[in-house]
Order: C-alpha cells, then sequence, then structure tokens
C-alpha cells in the first residue's frame, strides 16, 4: 500500500511540474506575442487582428498577465534586472511617491516601454471580456477598466515625455487603480 501511495505521490508530482512548465512556457510565449503588439502600438500600426490571434491562441488573460511578475518569477521585468523589479510594483511605488527629476530623466525610457506595455495588456484584455455578468457586471465594465487602463498608460507616456513628476504619480495611480478595480470585480471570471 505504502508502494501505491509513493508512486501515486510520484507521478501527482510530475503532473503538477509538467503543468508548471507549461503555464511558464504559455507565459514566454504570451509575453513574445505581447511585445509583437506592443511594437505595432508604438509604430502607429492597428493591433486588432493580433489580438484576435492571441485571443484564439490562449485560453484566459493570465498567460498575458504574467508580464507583470518580476523577472525572477518569470515576468518581463523593469528596469535593471532585480529583486522585485516586476512592472506591477514599479506602478505601485510610482502611485505612491513622484519620482525626483534625476530620476524620471534617467527612467525615460523605461517608464515609456511601461506605459505602452500597459496599452498593450489592456488592448488584450479588451478580448477577454467576460460573456457572463459576475456580480451584476459584466463585458460593458470590463471594457471600461480596460478603457481606463490604457487611458492612464497613454497619460504615464505622456508625463515621461514631458518630464512631468506629478502627472506621472497620478497617471500610475490612475492605472493601479483601473487594474485593482478590474481585478475586485472580475478576476476569477475571464
Amino acid at each position: 500500500m505504502s508502494k501505491f501511495i509513493g508512486g501515486l505521490a510520484l507521478v501527482m508530482g510530475m503532473a503538477l511540474a509538467l503543468g508548471a512548465a507549461r503555464a511558464d512556457d504559455d507565459a514566454k510565449k504570451a509575453q513574445k506575442d505581447l511585445m509583437d503588439v506592443v511594437a505595432d502600438i508604438e509604430a502607429g500600426k492597428d493591433v486588432e487582428a493580433k489580438v484576435k490571434a492571441i485571443k484564439k491562441k490562449y485560453e484566459d488573460l493570465n498567460s498575458t498577465m504574467h508580464v507583470y511578475k518580476p523577472r525572477e518569477k518569470g515576468g518581463f521585468g523593469y528596469g535593471p534586472a532585480g529583486k522585485g523589479d516586476g512592472i506591477e510594483l514599479k506602478i505601485l511605488n510610482l502611485g505612491k511617491r513622484a519620482l525626483a527629476a534625476g530620476a524620471l530623466a534617467k527612467e525615460k525610457a523605461d517608464l515609456i516601454k511601461l506605459g505602452y506595455i500597459n496599452i498593450g495588456v489592456a488592448k488584450i484584455a479588451h478580448a477577454y471580456a467576460p460573456t457572463k455578468p459576475k456580480g451584476g457586471k459584466g463585458a460593458k465594465e470590463w471594457k471600461a477598466f480596460a478603457d481606463d487602463q490604457e487611458k492612464a498608460s497613454k497619460d504615464i507616456i505622456d508625463a515621461a515625455k514631458k518630464g512631468d513628476a506629478a502627472a506621472l504619480k497620478k497617471a500610475a495611480s490612475n492605472l493601479n487603480n483601473a487594474c485593482n478595480n478590474c481585478h475586485s470585480d472580475f478576476r476569477d471570471s475571464n
């Protein structure tokens, strides 16, 4: 009996590891697909066809959302590699206190890239609007949150280009609010 239980545990462990490896692989593929969308957004191209292809390719939005994690956890990361270098953490911190002028100037290119990545995620998120309402909220509210995310992301880009720390802080706070509002209403429904 104990050999059976041990064998069962080994098989289950291997299945979990395989599932995790497959999820990591999907996250990496989704990041590449997202960055293709981002490149087109930066170039002023239409991304509708690529967004539709991503929706067909990935069952849910989680693979794309993995981009927000730190590099050490398979995310895209922000700025130089280091502990806690995730995009999500950067957005949180930007919304809490304004960057000093020197830091803003130094991070300008990374901040602009962060904005474009968030626009890409917002455009992809649009495609994943729920078909069934949750708690009285449905596709209309989902898309409104994605629109809020896109607007705040554009504001981050504008503030970074202008070197406006106060506007950057406000835009990051608005972006964080859009994300939190959507997650609180829909996290388990997509």
